[in-house]
Order: C-alpha cells, then structure tokens, then sequence
C-alpha cells in the first residue's frame, strides 16, 4: 500500500479500515510513513477508540519511531492517556525511541521515570516504563530487557537513580 492509499484508509469513517491500515504499517518494512500519514497518525493518537490509539501508537512509535510523535506520547503518559493497555505501548515505544535515537532525551527520561515512580499507576505500566527507562539510558542490554517481568514489583529497581531521573530530590536529602 503506497502513502496515497494508506492515508485513504486512514481518514476512513470505518474504524475496520483504519485498524487494518494500521496493521499493514505495523508489517510495512518497506515504505516509512509521509508527512501526510503521520500527520494523520498524530490525530488517530487522540481518537476516541483506545484500540485506534494503541495500534497507531504501535505502528508509528513502536515500529517506524518517527520523531514527530514524542511529544504526543509524552502528554498520553503525563495524563492525557487513560487506557493502561494504550499508556503501556506508549512507555515502550518512548523507551524504544529514545534507545533507537542514541541520544538521551532528559524530557522523556523525565516522563518515563514519573511514571514508573506513580505509586498510583498501574504495576506493569510502571515496570514497563522503568525497563524502557533503563534501556533507553543504555544501561539494559536487549537481551536482557526481554528477560525482565514487567511487573513492577517484581523487578529490583534502582530507586534512587530513578528519582534523579525524575528530578526528585533523594529521601535522605
């Protein structure tokens, strides 16, 4: 399916038609998205559909990392995302993104820690978030990442590199 196409279903009314372009993004290795696609990813980012949302969140953070959709994906995990389902593919795709860039994003390092400091937040989203945290700072091999349970509670967690990340001062300051 060419970008043509692509942004055709995309805009479509049916929401079938605009999960299975999304999927087909998901498979394409071939033909990154246009500008015109992601922008209109940008927007199916904040459809009423939560299945909409986790799979263009799949498909353009997740499997292309386009840039333009880091700042979107920080304001789902800094509230404007209710979904747990949806705001765990985002923590992993923003981790991903960072990692794939090889250059530290301190306001998505910032956004992740947060979330996986939330006491408040969803156990795996929070494990999810502090994983992707960690290999975004390079400091978890692949192999290993895929290794870890994504609860949090069940990970040893560096608390205390977790609030600098965050910017939170240290318990014992």
């Amino acid at each position: 399916m060419d970008n043509g196409e692509r942004v055709r279903h995309l805009t479509s009314n049916n929401t079938g038609e605009i999960l299975e372009a999304l999927r087909e993004l998901k498979l394409d290795r071939e033909t990154p998205p246009s500008d015109e696609v992601v922008e209109v990813g940008l927007e199916l980012m904040k459809s009423p559909d939560a299945e909409v949302r986790y799979e263009t969140v799949w498909a353009l953070c997740l499997h292309w990392g386009h840039v333009r959709t880091l700042p979107m994906l920080r304001a789902m995990l800094e509230g404007q995302e209710l979904d747990v389902e949806v705001l765990i593919i985002a923590a992993r795709s923003l981790g991903s993104m960072v990692e794939r860039g090889g250059l530290p994003d301190e306001e998505s390092f910032k956004v992740l820690a947060r979330v996986a400091l939330d006491e408040s937040a969803d156990a795996e989203l929070r494990g999810v978030a502090y994983v992707s945290l960690r290999a975004a700072a390079g400091l978890l091999p692949a192999r290993e990442q895929a290794l870890l349970p994504e609860d949090i509670r069940q990970l040893a967690v560096d608390w205390e590199w977790l609030r600098a990340r965050a910017g939170v001062r240290s318990e014992r300051s």
